[in-house]
This record gives C-alpha cells, structure tokens and sequence, in this order.
C-alpha cells in the first residue's frame, strides 16, 4: 500500500499534466462507451436466479414453443352509477371484445381455429358472457338493465355449477351475485404470448398496443376500462428512466451544495459575506423547488396537486443554471469563495469521470444495465466524495501550517492515501461479496460498484491533485496563493463540534462500549425479525395507472386471472404407470388450495385433460379416432385407468394427429418418443401464496417423480419465491464473508503497519454494531429484505469500515505525536472527524434524495442507506474512538507502549525522495 501511494504521489509531484491529459482522455473513451451501457429490455431475467424454476421457464419454451405459453390482460370495468349489470355494461363488453378481436390481438388470440370450437373455448371471457351466450343463441337483445340482470341469472341457472363459479369468480367479492348487482366486473383476454425470449419485447409493444386501444375505445358515459397484464407494466420505460435521471441530477444538486459548505472559504469582508449566503440561499432554494413536484406526486395527501403539476425538468435545469452561476460570481468575487467553487466543482468532475469509467466497463463486461446498476452513479456520487474531501482537508491543514504546495500534496497523498487504499480495498471486498449471490443483478451490481470504487480512488489521488498541484504551484510561485485561507481545522464550526464529542472516550470510554454492546444485542434480535419480501412489481412507479389497477385485481378480484402456474415433466411419459400417475395427480390438482377448477376438473391444459376430452362423445371436442385408439390401446374408456401393456404412445398419436397444435403444447416427441409433458392451469395464489402453492403441486406430482421422471413446478410467483429464499438464504452467508475479508485485511494490515493485529478487530467491530442496527431498524420500519436493500450489509460495511480506518489511522499518527491517549483523540475527532462528517453529510444527502423516488425499493434504499451511513458516522466519532482509548489505557497500565513506535513512525513519517520542503 505505501508503494503505491508512494508511486501515485511521485507521478502527480513530477507529471501533473501527463496525469491530467491521461484521466481525461481514460474518461473520453470509457465515457463513450459508457453511452452504450443501457438498460436490459427484460429486467425480470436479471432478478431471477439460476434455479430449477427459471430453467424450467426456458426448457418449456424450448420444447413447446408458442403453444405453451399463454398471455392474459385482465380488464376492470367499473360504472360510476354503481352497476355494470345494465345496457351500459353490456355496450361496453361488447365495444371491448371488438376492440380485442379487430385490433392489434386479432391474430394472437389463443382460441382454436374452429368456430365451433372457438364458441366452446373463447379467448375473450367476460362476467357478462352468460348474457352474450344468450344472444347468440337468438334471444333477443335486452332493450333494458332488468332485462340485462335476467339473462346474466337465467344463464348462470342452466351452467353446470363448476362453470357458473368460474364467472361468479369475475366479479369482485363486494357484488350481490344473487341481485345481479356490481361495480366492477372482470372481462380476461388470453393471447398465445411470446414463443420465445427473443420475440419478448415484440409481444410487450404489442401488449402496449392493444392496452392503448382498450383504453381509449368508445364506451358510454359513466363506464370505464382498465386494462391490465405483466407485459403493460415493461411495455414503456420511459418513466423509470426518466425518474432515474431525475433523481442523479437532484443528487448532483444537493451534493454540489454540501460540498461547498463543507469546502467553504468564509471571506472576510462582509460583502462577500453577503455574497456566499445569498449564493448559498438561492441554489438551496433551487433544490427545494427541484424536488417538491415529485414529494407532491409521492406525498398526495401532504401537498397540493398543483405543485406535482409544476413542470419539474423546467425548474430542475433553472436549479443546474443558478449553481453554476452561483458558483461563478464566487469565481469572480473573492478569492476564499474560487477555492471553494474551484474545490467543488473539480470534485464533481472527478466524480463523472469516475461514473463514466464505471459504466464504460459495465457496457464491456455485461452489455445491459440491469435495474440496480442504474442506481450506481447515485451511489458513486455519494461515495466518491469521501476520497476528495479527506484528501481536500488534509491538504489545506498541511499548506496553511507552513508546507510548501509540493509537500502538502506529498504529505496528504502519503498520509490520507494509506487509509484510502485500505478502505478502497475493504469497501470493493465488501461490494464483490455480492459475486457470491445467485440473483445476477446483485453480482452486477456488486462487481461495477467496486470498479467504480477503484475508480474514484484512482482519480481523487491522481487527477484531483494533480490539477491542484498545476493551480496552486504557478500561484505560490507568483505569490498569490492565500494559504492562511486555508485553516480550516478547528476554526471551523462543524470540527469543532465532532471535536467535544471526544469528551466521552476521554471520561466514559467503558459506559460507550456498554451502552454499545447493549444496542448490538437489541441490532442482533431486529435482525432476526426482518421479513424478505420481493415483488417485481414494486419496480412500478406509484404514480402508475397500472399499479393501481393492479391493486386493485388484488384487492377486489383476489388477483384476477393472470397467473398460470406450468409443471413440466421430463422423462418417458408414454408409460401406464407415468399414465396413471399424472392422472392421479390431475385429480390432485382439483383439490389443492388456489387453483382455479372448471367442470370439475383443473382449469387448462394438459396431457390427461386433451385427451379424456377427445375421447368423451359428450365432450365438444371427442374425436372418433381418438375414442378408437384409447379402447384399442387397452385404456378403460370410464376411468382412463392405464393397465399393465396399455399402448400409450398410440393414444397420443392418434391424439397429435386429431390436433397437432393443442397437443403439441402439451406434450413434446422425440426420435426417441415421448419425452416430456406439460400441465399448464390457472392458479391464484399470488406472490404470498407461491411458495406453499409450490409445495403443495410437487406432493400431488409425487407419484410421477416415483416413476423416476422430472417433475418442476414453475410461475411467475414461483420465481418470485425462489428469489425471496434466495435472498433468504443468501443473506447472512455474504454478510459473515464480506466482515471475516475486512477484518482479516485490517488485521494484516495494522500488524504491519504497528504491530497490533488487534487493531483490525477493534476497528471492524463498530461496523458490527453498525450493520445489526441498519436491519434493525428495517424491522422496525416494516421495510422488508429484497433485492435492493439487500446491498445494505455491502454498503454499511463498504462505507463503515473507511469511516473507522480514517480514525484509526489518525489516532496512531497523533498518538505517536502526543503524550496521551485523550489528546490524540481530541486532536484526530476535530481534524479528521470533522471531514469524516462532512463527507458523511455529503453521503447521505447523496443516498437521500432517493426517499423521493416512486419506485417503493428505491425509496426504501435511499433511506436506509442514508441512515446507515448516518449510523457510521456515529460509529466513527462516538464508539471507535472510546474502544481505541481503552485499548491504549490497557497496554499502558500492563507498564507497555500501545504500538512499535519505530515501525509506525516509519510508516506514517518517511517522505518519499525528492519531496520538496521534506
């Protein structure tokens, strides 16, 4: 580590302009790639992890191509006048199916080719269809809402009771079905979907399509629709993009301001003085505007409408303009505030370069962005920070005590540098634990953040003081640099305050430790009180029309009748014994909690159910070659009981060739034979119920998995699922990886460095406490464990950990400077402390912005990250510094020194050869 400070010091001193022209055109080529790195058309894939479910997703499209998979868009229809049981209603129904059955879905209904059969099997079903039935039967048309209501009664009477449940199930459980009386009513549209990943985004567009028809078709006064299926919710990301970029740009504000108070020069003349409030207050203000329209948007009951109505990207680009203004009479005005505008802005600049290097490897390693990766620039910008100001500060106390400009960057590189190496390493140890998860948007998400990492450290060692090594070398040797401008240590308001918190490592070291020990107990049963919850809809915006219809399928319809769960068995199924076992198991199914049955058996498809239909003369779809090949086959034509030598593999021929489509989608043949079959039903168990839905599935499949072969039950909410018992289990794995990597670096690390290994301990300990509080504290909030916030234990550790190395590093160099322990402290808290803090603040202002979000796993990031780093703050100057007093307390009262004096003095005090003023 000494090395390469070493080295990055000697290159910044001796070509500061080769390392200006080197960064910026590192920046330039990796930028333009940067440009490329987009976000993934599916983002769903980048969630799921590799398990037997997903695989079974993409085995069954594999094998059964576009008659496997099935599509549904639900529509709500709702009438103002409290009924859709009227003429009104049935207008409607009507206008839709014909909206439907015209427009862009013409050609991907899934229904059969013969209108025979198509009036059996409709594609398009509504909770008023028993009336439709009716009139196309030749009733005529009701001329009133009574009559309307009758033909609804009358028809459910003649259904087979199965049958009538399966509409009673499209109207919402609030309906009078006895009266015929509801507000909503369901109307379900079932389309073939996408045969393949590839022709997934073809089929969202049109989804898109076909959801503006339905919306915007004719209906009368008083009834609306709205319709609603998973591929609406990624048929246009425009929004999500656009929120992003707002909340990167408002981060950059916020962040901008921060800096210039924690890099503020205040001038001495009260006109300037003047000049840095009103520039102060002016851009605040622009910040505040900048975010109230979308608080209003997230915050409806808090705020007027108006205000969320505000154009916001108007009112954002006034807010960049006055920060650059401000930022430019600054310039212009004094000199103390162009050392403060200079100071910020080169941060910020470094800190695009860094973005800019980040996703310039991503587009070269992954290609897409996947959703997490699109909030790494937010977190860079928080991040990043913290190397330019400790740096920053370190350099100006070193100037305005006397150094000359090549050795205050010399010494600031050397001394802050060391500390920045080790938190660079644990920080990008802490993010690439993530590697280990199954969810591929996790370990994007962890390998980009420590490239972006080592990026930053890399330019806010080189780049930063390079430029300051050019500005201020010419000015000093024109004899205008102001370096009493500088002093910025304990004259300032906000060390000065971090600085008398060492009051209690010095009087109550052991009463922190305690206290401390005692929140870490309460942090440890939080933890084991958080909830894992993951929903793909949660990356909705909450402004979406989608999402509240959405809600609303839930709430009213008990999800509606979009989810279909698929079992694919792999094996020989062309057996009697498989046979009977998956006609044991379609009897299973009809009884198993939330799935959906009709006429009593399970409503969709499946090998049993095509065939005991082809082969049943009362069934609309028998089919005499059928009939004859099941009786010649030796199967019993009441039961469908397979004995012993029954030819199955003949009953499926004669089956495929009676209707190769809707046979080939249940069951797929081989050279070799029939190697694999296809349950696909309707299920409403929902994200809360996939897991026992699951379960429940493989024990009724049982007897099938007993012959040997394949059984996988897979869903969208299955997946889901899995991924919830992936993070589940994955969690306390990859936080006790990435503590043990840190703690070991620190340990090696201060063994060679002082001799006392223990240090390491003592340091990565506060971070413990630190990350047990952060998950309590969700526990406490209700926010759940998902896929977002499970970067938490990353981050806390990620930015803890450089928080506690800052300390601990300063404490060992004023320790070896003062004659006791409580002036070290006292000396490390108001310089080191105070810069800790404000990079702190500059952090969480970074991370806080995110609580504006619509997106719900953003906002609950951007809150629990920024009251984590919070926490690490406090960790730093409040726990840290009472452990490290009692640790030296210790050793001198055993009569020893608390460290080798010799081998720290060498390692915090040898100037690198040639340092001027060394």
């Amino acid at each position: 580590m000494k090395t390469l400070v070493n080295a990055l010091s000697s290159a910044v001193r001796r070509a500061p302009l080769a390392v200006i022209i080197v960064t910026v055109v590192l920046s330039l080529v990796l930028g333009g790639l940067s440009g490329e790195f987009q976000p993934e058309e599916d983002s769903n894939e980048s969630f799921a992890p590799e398990a037997p479910e997903l695989a079974a997703a993409d085995r069954i499209s594999e094998l059964f191509g576009s008659d496997s998979t099935t599509s549904v868009m639900q529509i709500i229809i709702t009438a103002e006048s409290g009924n859709v049981f009227s003429l009104d209603g049935l207008a409607a129904a009507q206008t839709i199916e014909e909206t439907v059955r015209t427009g862009a879905f013409a050609d991907v209904l899934a229904e059969p080719d013969d209108p025979e059969l198509a009036a059996q099997q409709p594609a398009v079903i509504s909770y008023l269809t028993p009336v439709l039935a009716a009139i196309g039967q030749g009733q005529p048309a009701p001329t009133s809402d009574a009559e309307v209501q009758q033909y609804y009664l009358a028809g459910l009477e003649e259904m087979p009771v199965e049958q009538a449940g399966l509409f009673r199930q499209l109207l919402p459980g609030s309906a009078d079905v006895e009266s015929a009386t509801s507000e909503k009513g369901l109307m379900i549209v079932i389309t073939t979907g996408a045969e393949s990943t590839e022709e997934f985004d073809a089929f969202v567009d049109l989804s898109g399509i076909a959801g503006g028809e339905i919306a915007n078709a004719p209906l009368p006064a008083g009834i609306s629709a709205e319709p609603f299926s998973f591929e609406l919710l990624f048929s246009d990301q425009d929004e999500f993009q656009s929120e992003v970029g707002r909340l990167l740009g408002t981060a950059v504000l916020i962040i901008a301001l921060v800096l210039a108070l924690v890099f503020l020069i205040i001038p001495q003349r009260g006109s300037r003085r003047m000049l840095m409030v009103g520039g102060i207050a002016v851009v605040a203000i622009g910040i505040v505007l900048s975010v109230l329209p979308t608080l209003a948007t997230v915050l409806d009951s808090v705020f007027p409408d108006a205000i969320a109505d505000w154009p916001s990207g108007s009112i954002f680009a006034g807010a960049g303009i006055a920060l650059l203004a401000v930022l430019l009479v600054w310039s212009l005005t004094s000199r103390a505030l162009r050392r403060t505008a200079a100071d910020t802005l080169l941060t910020l600049i470094t800190i695009f370069f860094a973005i800019s290097w980040m996703n310039g490897f991503g587009y070269l390693i992954f290609a897409d962005a996947s959703p997490m990766a699109q909030i790494l620039p937010i977190l860079l910008i928080g991040l990043g920070v913290d190397y330019s100001i400790h740096v920053n500060s370190r350099y100006r106390e070193e100037v305005s005590e006397g150094s000359t400009v090549d050795a205050g960057i010399a010494r600031a590189i050397k001394t802050v540098g060391v500390a920045l190496v080790l938190a660079t390493i644990t920080t990008a140890v802490g993010f690439l634990t993530n590697l280990t998860n199954d969810i591929p948007a996790l370990r994007e998400f962890g390998l980009l953040a420590a490239i972006g990492i080592v990026a930053s450290f890399l330019l806010m060692l080189t780049f930063v003081p390079a430029v300051r090594e050019l500005l201020d070398r010419r000015a000093e040797r024109l004899g205008t640099l102001d370096d009493h401008l500088f002093r910025s240590g304990e004259d300032r308001a906000l060390p000065k305050v971090i600085g008398k918190t060492s009051w209690l490592a010095k009087k109550l070291p052991a009463g922190v430790l305690a206290v401390s020990l005692g929140l870490g107990v309460v942090g440890f049963y939080g933890f084991t009180e958080l909830n894992t919850e993951f929903s793909f809809l949660d990356f909705v915006p909450t402004t979406s029309p989608l999402r509240g219809t959405f809600e609303a399928l839930l709430a009213d319809f008990g999800g509606g009748f979009g989810e279909n769960t698929q079992i694919l068995i792999e094996g020989d199924v062309a057996t009697p014994d498989t046979w009977n076992a998956m006609l044991t198991a379609t009897g299973g199914l009809t009884e198993t909690t939330n799935v959906v049955t009709f006429a009593g058996s399970p409503a969709g498809t499946s090998p049993v159910a095509s065939i005991a239909q082809m082969a049943t003369p009362e069934s609309p779809t028998f089919n005499e070659a059928v009939s004859q090949a099941v009786q010649a086959g030796g199967l019993d034509p009441a039961t469908f009981v397979a004995p012993p030598g029954t030819d199955v593999s003949s009953i499926y021929d004669a089956a495929a060739a009676a209707d190769p489509a809707g046979v080939g989608a249940v069951l797929h043949r081989t050279d070799a034979g029939y190697e694999a079959a296809l349950f696909d039903v309707t299920t409403q168990a929902g994200e809360s119920g996939a897991g026992q839905l699951r379960e429940d599935v493989l024990e009724v499949f049982a007897p099938v998995a007993d012959q040997g072969l394949s059984v996988v039950a897979t869903s969208d909410e299955i997946i889901n699922d899995v991924i919830v018992t992936t993070l589940r289990d994955s969690q306390l794995q990859s936080l006790l990886i990435t503590l043990l990597a840190a703690a070991l670096l620190l340990v090696i690390n201060f063994w060679f460095e002082a001799r006392r290994p223990m240090l390491g301990l003592i340091t990565t300990i506060p971070v413990m406490l630190v990350v047990l509080l952060s998950f309590a504290l969700m526990a406490a909030f209700g926010i759940p464990f998902g896929p977002v916030t499970a970067t938490i234990s990353a981050i806390a550790i990620g930015i803890g950990i450089p928080y506690m190395i800052h300390i601990t590093h300063r404490y060992l160099e004023d320790r070896d400077r003062c004659e006791s322990p409580e002036d070290a402290i006292a000396n490390t808290l108001t310089h080191t402390g105070g810069a800790l803090a404000g990079s702190g603040l500059t952090t969480v202002a970074g991370f806080g912005i995110l609580v504006t979000s619509t997106t719900i796993p953003f906002r609950q990031f951007g809150f629990v990250t920024a009251y984590t780093i919070l926490l690490a703050v406090l960790g730093a100057i409040l726990v840290l510094p009472s452990m490290l007093v009692l640790w030296d307390r210790w050793h001198r009262n055993r009569g020893e020194e608390p460290f080798d004096r010799e081998i720290l003095h060498d390692a915090l005090q040898e100037e690198p050869e040639g340092v001027p003023g060394a």
